[in-house]
């Protein structure tokens, strides 16, 4: 297959398309394996699950996933929903539809199962957080390449910039942290929450997951902001028309995903030592730069994996290889809510009351096996309807109709879908 005709013809569109589900199916992945920890103990281990889990394979499980996986594939999630914002409103500039006159609702509906979501299911959700951000970006919608890059950028170094210089006002023995010190996790705060989710009933559940929510799942929707910087790239990103030439850019995606990968992992490990390293009794500026460096190491990690499935996907091979994680990417939405119906329903008290014993080795296992039959399930499903059922619903609440569920003509291989696939409807 020659490259001229992937640049002139459909197959360039067909890459495009197929390249944006599959990296958004994988980013399902990434993201379950970094939120199983929060599925099966307290909010507040979320960030150092190593109090309650620290056997030797589950700190090294633990370490595996704040190195390769935590922070990276929600990046990639929060990339791809900047760029699906961009898609649609550029489809809908092309057939003259007003795109404030659909959009609104959809961030609403978004936000609805959000609400639902962190206070019935899990509070660690995050689509209240992206509704937020989704309309915080509307604010950009006309804005100008130079102007999306100029605010990402300055989003983006903001917290790097603060972290620096409390690190250093503190190892001089100023500011607020100047004082600080680490001290042991008390698991007595956590063991009744525990107790609650293992042994509890459903109403003490359904209450214990609304104080988990509004403790500590409703105060990250502040995160909103700075996932407003991950949008604006996305959105970058389509506008710039890489993603209809991956093979025009192949040898500089070629470059990126060989520096950021290796560069990323060893940011990443000295990330993860930072952070893990007892600060003793007076701070130091290792240890903040390792907060510092927590996000931007993530991203550069997370650039390297795009890049490098932005290659992969050119050849014939890996494409079909790939192929079965696009339907995984189609039914984002409903696969990300069934993780966690699936993981909360099985380790609480509801079936089996292992919350709080199923340590980061055992959650990698059911990882792999809960995401495997996803991948299966979407690809039979996606053979019969033509969306997801949250997608469906989501897209009957966006646009005030239900849409026709099952297919009724020959069926398109995936990966040559209609755009409305990239958009994640």
């Amino acid at each position: 297959m020659s490259t001229e005709v992937e640049r002139a013809g459909p197959i360039a569109s067909t890459e495009r398309i197929l390249y944006i589900d599959i990296l958004r199916g994988m980013a399902l992945f990434g993201i379950l394996a970094a939120n199983m920890r929060g599925f099966s103990a307290p909010a507040a281990l979320y960030g150092n699950i190593r109090p309650l889990f620290h056997g030797a394979a589950d700190v090294w499980t633990q370490n595996f996933i704040d190195v390769f996986i935590q922070g990276k594939f929600v990046t990639l999630f929060s990339f791809l929903f900047g760029l699906g914002f961009a898609v649609q409103m550029t489809r809908a500039e092309a057939r003259g539809a007003k795109f404030m006159g659909f959009y609104p609702r959809r961030l609403m509906a978004l936000a609805a199962f959000g609400l639902i979501h962190g206070i019935l299911i899990w509070w660690g959700d995050i689509l209240l957080t992206y509704s937020v951000a989704g309309a915080m970006l509307l604010m950009f919608r006309k804005g100008s390449q130079k102007l999306l890059w100029r605010v990402s950028l300055g989003i983006f170094l903001a917290p790097l910039l603060v972290f620096s210089i409390l690190g250093l006002l503190a190892t001089r023995g100023r500011g607020p942290f100047a004082h600080f010190t680490d001290t042991p996790f008390d698991l007595s705060k956590v063991t009744p929450i525990i107790a609650i989710y293992a042994h509890g009933t459903v109403r003490q559940i359904m209450h214990e997951n609304w104080l988990q929510w509004r403790n500590s799942g409703l105060p990250s929707t502040v995160f909103a902001i700075y996932a407003l910087c991950l949008f604006l790239a996305g959105m970058w990103v389509w506008r710039s028309g890489i993603l209809d030439r991956l093979s025009d850019y192949k040898p500089l995606l070629t470059r990126i995903y060989r520096i950021c990968i290796p560069l990323g992992i060893l940011a990443n490990i000295g990330v993860v030592y930072a952070q893990n390293h007892p600060r003793g009794a007076h701070p130091t500026l290792w240890s903040f730069l390792g907060n510092a460096l927590d996000l931007p190491a993530a991203h550069l990690l997370s650039l390297g994996y795009a890049s490098g499935l932005a290659v992969l996907i050119q050849s014939d091979v890996w494409r079909r290889r790939l192929t079965p994680f696009s339907a995984v990417g189609r039914m984002a939405l409903t696969d990300y809510l069934t993780q966690s119906v699936v993981c909360t329903f099985f380790y609480c008290n509801y079936i089996s009351g292992l919350y709080g014993r199923v340590g980061p080795a055992w959650g990698m296992v059911a990882t792999v096996g809960l995401y495997g039959s996803q991948v299966v399930f979407s690809n039979w499903w996606l053979t019969k309807f033509r969306f997801g059922p949250m997608e469906w619903l989501w897209r009957g609440l966006t646009y005030g109709k239900l849409p026709a569920m099952r297919r009724t003509a020959e069926i398109v291989p995936i990966g040559e879908m209609p755009m409305a696939s990239a958009a994640g409807e």
